[in-house]
């Protein structure tokens, strides 16, 4: 298989991670300085965890007529 195929295949995905992560990133220095009693126990997992929870509830039709 020519290189330029795994490179035309590999920098989406590259592009996606490095985007994923550097919101991460954001989203949970964000909530640090928001709530800085709780910093530590502010994590990775906290933020995919409230992600996760607040799509879920979108999908439900919680947030219909906001």
């Amino acid at each position: 298989m020519p290189i330029y195929l795994i490179s035309k295949a590999a920098d989406p995905i590259f592009a996606f991670a490095i985007g994923t992560s550097a919101a991460l990133l954001r989203i949970q220095r964000e909530q640090r300085e928001k709530f800085p009693e709780r910093a530590k126990d502010i994590s990775i997992g906290n933020v995919l965890q409230l992600g996760a929870s607040r799509v879920q509830r979108w999908w439900a039709g919680d947030f219909q007529g906001l």
